[in-house]
């Protein structure tokens, strides 16, 4: 994500052909009930892929991250220079992030991105651990506050779907910094379907969404 999400949207080396830049007139193929730009990132682009996708956008760029490995509720994402890993949804590892943002977050036995988010009540709290390798900082403490939102519907490639929005309140005093994160879930089986997550103070939000080829599609 360091150069390209800066820039604008790539394609995975190999699987799709040809790369298209960021624009306000491209294609209305994903649409949130956050809002934001409009996605170039089209239905048929997905189906040549073949396989579960991961839509990246950070500010004004654009990523398609392809599924390396899912393992339980941790799932692993690649680009050609980026690596992801998120856990139920949930940011937790970065490779190739803007401005030495890069993360390595630990989730406590109790954190709630540790089961099922469903079960998440109002007013939960927990504390967990996040290292900026490229800062040289570890350990940092970020305590979170859950509050249950409103059901809302997400257009993902055309398709809209219920989903129960859950916003994270999170603080890192170390840091002076405090955001709310916001995850839209398949209140059927407790998947997120997408997020908007803060990574680090100085950059903009990071917004996720995991796509699928039609074939696939619920």
């Amino acid at each position: 994500m360091k150069n390209l999400l800066k820039t604008g949207a790539f394609c995975l080396a190999g699987l799709l052909a040809g790369c298209n830049s960021w624009t306000n007139t491209s294609y209305q193929t994903i649409k949130l009930a956050i809002g934001g730009p409009e996605s170039v990132i089209t239905t048929d682009m997905i189906d040549r892929l073949g396989q579960t996708g991961l839509i990246a956008r950070l500010g004004q760029g654009e990523a398609l991250l392809v599924l390396a490995g899912r393992y339980g509720s941790t799932s692993e994402w690649h680009g050609p220079s980026q690596f992801l890993v998120t856990r139920n949804g949930k940011l937790v590892q970065t490779v190739g992030a803007p401005d030495q943002s890069d993360l390595l977050t630990a989730l406590a036995a109790n954190d709630p991105f540790s089961g099922d988010l469903r079960a998440v009540q109002e007013g939960q709290e927990t504390t967990r651990f996040v290292d900026f390798p490229e800062r040289y900082m570890t350990g940092l403490p970020q305590h979170a506050r859950y509050t249950i939102g409103p059901i809302e519907v997400v257009e993902v490639m055309g398709l809209r779907r219920k989903a129960q929005r859950l916003d994270e309140s999170i603080a890192m005093p170390t840091l002076d910094f405090e955001a709310t994160n916001y995850y839209w879930i398949d209140p059927a089986t407790g998947k997120v379907l997408a997020s908007k997550q803060y990574i680090a103070p100085d950059q903009p939000p990071l917004y996720l969404t995991e796509v699928s080829p039609t074939e696939s599609r619920p």
